[in-house]
């Protein structure tokens, strides 16, 4: 329809003003039909995870766009103690089995204390420095890291939060760590807001998906023999219990969504949106004109 007046032959073509005309138009009509098709038509319109995970017959993994963890729902898991507890490896939590090698969400409530402690102090931790990941905090630096090893500890990703005074001496601040099987990374989110995935840091990439290896988890304590940071086989540098570094909200607890990846919804204007803002931009010129 709209492509015969963009030929040479049409006798519209040498028409610059009606050219860019027909070309605005153009434009809107397409944001408009895009619009209707993600109201009428959501089930296709499958994130890039999700739809590898279906291809890839990667079971009871779905990434889930959220402006809240309440939008998740239950989470298939809580810890409201500090201390050890068994591995993820080989567990089915909710429903998902091998958990460890599907989707994950993590979640917890934290209250960072300033200081100058230089320890990595850990918020949570499973599995070793040859599979496992781990969650810390920096007090020196005031910073808050998500640290993944795998690959027989080769290799390592990581992603750092740098946080704000506010966020410091603010009181609670909710931290959410999302891992996505199809892509083998986490991403770190603080107070809704994405602190981006973990990156490699070694030789060797992350090609094994797989987030936990046998040995113990710990939630604000160092869970077992090894935990995930260095990225050559050996433990996270200068590992540490949690301590008074932080508080963590026991009431809450650690909530483990499985098989699901929480990606916070950014709010971006509608295809039709911006389509009625090309379209009085494009009036406006030419009343101008006029």
């Amino acid at each position: 329809m709209w492509e015969e007046f963009f030929r040479p032959e049409h006798p519209s073509f040498n028409d610059y003003r009606k050219v860019r005309l027909l070309w605005a138009l153009r434009f809107c009509y397409t944001c408009l039909m895009k619009d209707i098709c993600s109201s009428l038509l959501p089930a296709v319109c499958l994130g890039t995870a999700a739809l590898s995970a279906f291809l890839t017959g990667a079971a009871s993994s779905e990434t889930v766009s959220v402006s809240a963890l309440a939008d998740l729902g239950e989470p298939s898991e809580t810890v409201n103690t500090i201390g050890q507890s068994p591995t993820y490896q080989n567990r089915t939590v909710g429903g998902v089995e091998a958990v460890t090698t599907k989707d994950a969400t993590f979640a917890v409530l934290i209250d960072f204390n300033a200081g100058d402690s230089a320890a990595n102090g850990i918020i949570w931790e499973t599995g070793g420095a040859t599979i496992g990941v781990s969650v810390s905090y920096n007090q020196a630096a005031a910073t808050l890291s998500v640290h993944h090893s795998t690959n027989s500890g080769n290799a390592l990703g990581v992603v750092t939060h740098q946080l704000t005074d506010a966020q410091v001496s603010g009181g609670e601040v909710e931290v959410v760590w999302a891992y996505d099987a199809s892509e083998i990374e986490w991403e770190l989110f603080v107070d809704g807001a994405s602190s981006g995935t973990t990156v490699d840091t070694t030789e060797v990439a992350r090609t094994q998906n797989n987030w936990s290896g046998g040995n113990a988890a710990g939630f604000g304590i160092f869970g077992g023999n090894f935990a995930a940071g260095n990225g050559d086989n050996t433990n996270l540098a200068a590992i540490a219990n949690l301590g008074d570094t932080a508080t963590l909200n026991l009431d809450t607890g650690l909530r483990f969504w499985a098989g699901t990846d929480a990606q916070f919804a950014v709010a971006v204007p509608e295809p039709s949106s911006i389509a009625l803002l090309g379209l009085a931009s494009l009036f406006a010129m030419r009343r101008q004109r006029r």
